[in-house]
């Protein structure tokens, strides 16, 4: 796990060195109306006793922390952590920390520990991870406490968190559905092998949308297999290959998970690759170099860094005068013939 800690103390703190509530706490940082005079003193000692300055510094520290957390796969690891750090240069007024967590060394409890780590020293969260009710629990304890919890990619919807920024993820698994069956021989029969990582909602939605296109517009298309690979090459590597071994003819793979390196593998180990159409998610160097090569046929993919931002905008609104909605980006479609900026 990669790790960045920072010293600044968030609202929940000065919150409780001035004995008020975070909300008092966001109108002084903020500089709004609303607050009485002795209780916005109040605040500006608590402030200067944790070290923090006053004036127009103290009022913009509470968008300045903000937390990043992820568990997923090594791939979506690392493009994410690229993509935030680019974020990061661009706006070196933040304190952003980013924590990752590959998916194999997941563990439920300690991660609701690092949330709830985190939430003691962030006004805001950018998460990243399965759906567990211990992760539920922490982000719920997190929003109680005044700070700000928005889950990028793969949402929580039962953890009361701020918002969810990504794309409809229904509708992503949809557009590989349609996509497979247009590339494959109408009314042909054929036998499609479904990748997840169980528990990600995000992958679970891909699944649905992905089934649904299938079983209403291309019924002699079969989904003979639902494997899962945790989110990882070599997992990928050995279910594929599990799948070829045993002579099954195989049409399409549609990788709803991370690992595409690990699907390419097995096919180009068995000749397989121009034969079978191979869709999958999230564009990084490596899917980009499978793409140019032949190996997979279309990434459906988003705009990561503008996300983030997203993200970051909303916790730069003040808390008293949020509106928050989801907010939903645009499906990116890559092919061979793709412009790669």
């Amino acid at each position: 796990m990669t790790q960045h800690n920072w010293k600044s103390p968030s609202i929940k703190h000065i919150a409780q060195e001035a004995d008020v509530s975070p909300a008092t706490v966001d109108r002084v940082l903020n500089g709004r109306e609303g607050v009485r005079e002795v209780t916005r003193k109040k605040v500006e000692s608590a402030m200067a006793r944790l070290g923090m300055l006053a004036g127009e510094e103290s009022r913009n520290a509470g968008v300045q922390r903000v937390a990043i957390l992820c568990e997923s796969g090594t791939s979506f690891l690392g493009h994410l952590e690229r993509q935030a750090r680019a974020v990061m240069a661009e706006r070196p007024q933040l304190r952003i920390s980013i924590d990752t967590l590959p998916s194999a060394q997941f563990n439920a409890e300690r991660f609701s520990q690092l949330i709830e780590r985190r939430a003691a020293e962030a006004s805001g969260i950018i998460l990243v991870c399965r759906d567990d009710v211990k992760i539920n629990r922490a982000v719920k304890a997190a929003i109680a406490d005044g700070v700000q919890v928005i889950c990028l990619t793969s949402d929580l919807p039962n953890s009361r968190r701020t918002a969810y920024v990504g794309i409809d993820q229904i509708a992503s698994g949809a557009t590989a559905g349609w996509f497979m069956g247009r590339m494959l021989p109408a009314q042909q029969p054929g036998n499609i092998l479904l990748i997840c990582s169980s528990t990600y909602r995000t992958q679970e939605e891909r699944e649905i949308g992905f089934r649904r296109v299938l079983r209403e517009a291309f019924p002699w298309l079969t989904i003979r297999d639902r494997v899962n690979i945790n989110d990882e090459a070599e997992t990928a590597w050995h279910s594929v290959k599990k799948w070829l071994d045993e002579g099954k003819p195989l049409a399409g793979i549609y990788n709803t998970a991370g690992g595409n390196e690990g699907v390419a593998k097995a096919l180009e180990a068995y000749g397989v690759q121009d034969q079978v159409i191979f869709i999958g998610h999230e564009l990084s160097e490596s899917s980009r170099v499978l793409l140019e090569r032949g190996v997979m046929d279309m990434v459906l993919g988003h705009d990561m860094r503008r996300e983030i931002e997203q993200c970051l905008a909303i916790f730069d609104q003040p808390i008293s005068e949020r509106s928050v909605n989801d907010i939903k980006t645009p499906l990116l479609i890559y092919h061979r013939y793709s412009y790669f900026a």
